[in-house]
């Protein structure tokens, strides 16, 4: 294990959003109901004509989309609504209380101060809540009368005001963004951190092709993983997708994780990543990966290198591989993330349909199979994926590039292609968890690396024009 002291570098003054609060809410008592007589010019015994009181305010919460923090509620911790005035003569009914109405961000969750228990979560459509009620205002003298009793001298005091010690909480809601150079770990990385494998990975460069959600959920909050696809000079429209993918995910998550290997050097791909960051408003953290294979003093060197070319919001190295001190860079990427609603479920760990695991599955395998020049022309298309009982039922494609290539995948007797459909299927029943029969094909299609039609097809969206 490392020593986490000596190899992370933390930026002075960084502070986290306060994500709980303590505040005291009180409704309003509602009013005193009245006691007074008519008093009349020729009317010597006026009946009662004291008036209701007034209803006590209400506590409301409602959401603001302006607000993303707890701040506030650091500095005002008491809310009380307006008290219902008293009846008066003349069956006058007091005026009701002024509802006290709480602002919080979307997503807040509204406890009870001493026992924990969830009142309502602030998110959905429960846009507005009434917490507490206002007592309702007393009856004045003019209910009373009866029969035998026309001058009451009895009237309805208002109900009490209720009141709790409430401790709200916004948790943890971000989306951290993986990048770096092809093949440096990083589907290796948030396969570990989540827990199970949805990321494929290989030895190969540019083994990841799509833009990956995944989706960490804990007691402190939920976090969604995008890893992409390594950023690299692009020699056709395939590989100018998955640098459009990389590059577009730098603006749309709210912290980057920007893996790299322990080393000195500082090529042209590491600059270009380097000057793309920069143009980014979004905390970036340096992630060292592959530290296991090198001595303390090379990771130190690498940390000194790396500092020159991008001023980082924290460097923390980790070994993917083994899962060394990544409880420590979990510990610094939530320093940097924001608060809000929990957009998935518990259980959901990513968003990825299952067709596009299983081909991405399948073309793993290949990729651990087959020789160096094949794998970046291989796709894999689902052609049919259905449960029949407790069996799933897979047919699929491996499409390539060349009639050379196809030979090459089936190989001699089809030994190739059973390989790959074993161990591919080896892979699939775990994910599933049922019985797979798995079917595969290999088709050829010339240059599809360069078709926006099959490039579509396969998966691969081409980047917009625009």
């Amino acid at each position: 294990m490392f020593e986490a002291s000596l190899y992370i570098s933390r930026k002075a003054g960084n502070k986290m959003f306060a994500d709980r609060a303590k505040i005291y809410v009180r409704s309003g008592k509602g009013g005193d109901g009245h006691v007074s007589f008519r008093r009349e010019k020729y009317v010597p015994n006026g009946g009662p004509d004291g008036g209701d009181g007034g209803d006590g305010g209400n506590v409301i919460f409602e959401v603001d989309n302006g607000l993303n923090t707890l701040t506030d509620f650091r500095h005002i911790r008491k809310y009380t609504a307006e008290n219902g005035e008293n009846g008066n003569k003349k069956n006058c009914r007091g005026k009701n209380g002024t509802d006290v109405i709480i602002k919080v961000p979307y997503g807040t969750v509204i406890k009870e101060g001493e026992s924990g228990k969830v009142i309502t979560d602030m998110s959905g459509e429960n846009r507005r809540f009434v917490l507490l009620k206002g007592g309702k205002g007393g009856k004045g003298n003019q209910h009373y009368a009866t029969s035998t009793m026309q001058a009451p001298k009895y009237a309805q005091p208002g109900q009490e005001a209720k009141e709790l010690e409430l401790q709200l909480e916004l948790k943890v809601i971000a989306d951290v963004g993986l990048v770096g150079f092809p093949n440096v770990g990083k589907s290796t990385l948030m396969n570990y951190l989540i827990g199970q494998k949805i990321a494929i990975t290989s030895n190969k460069p540019q083994t990841t092709r799509n833009r990956i959600q995944t989706v960490l959920t804990m007691d402190e909050g939920q976090i969604v993983f995008v890893d992409t696809p390594g950023i690299h000079k692009a020699k056709n429209k395939l590989g100018e997708y998955m640098v459009y993918v990389a590059e577009k995910t730098l603006n749309e998550v709210d912290v980057v994780l920007w893996l790299v290997e322990p080393s000195t050097f500082i090529g042209a791909g590491e600059k270009h990543i380097a000057e793309r960051l920069g143009k980014v408003n979004t905390p970036v953290i340096l992630v060292i990966n592959k530290v296991d294979m090198v001595r303390k003093e090379e990771i130190a060197e690498a940390i000194t290198a790396y500092k020159d070319i991008y001023d980082f919001a924290e460097i923390v190295p980790v070994s993917a591989r083994n899962g060394d001190n990544t409880d420590e860079l979990m510990s610094v990427v939530m320093k940097y993330l924001p608060y809000g609603p929990q957009f998935y479920d518990e259980d959901t760990v990513t968003d990825q349909p299952e067709r596009q695991i299983v081909a991405e599955l399948i073309r793993e395998k290949a990729l651990h199979s087959l020789n160096e020049e094949i794998p970046h022309g291989i796709a894999v298309a689902i052609d049919r994926m259905k449960k029949n009982k407790k069996v799933m039922h897979i047919d699929a494609t491996i499409i390539c590039e060349r009639d050379s290539h196809k030979g090459i995948i089936i190989g001699k007797q089809g030994n190739m292609l059973k390989k790959i459909g074993s161990t591919a299927r080896f892979e699939i029943e775990k994910m599933l968890g049922c019985q797979v029969n798995l079917k595969l094909w290999v088709k050829v299609k010339k240059d599809w690396r360069d078709s926006d039609f099959l490039l579509k097809n396969f998966g691969y969206n081409p980047k917009d024009p625009e």
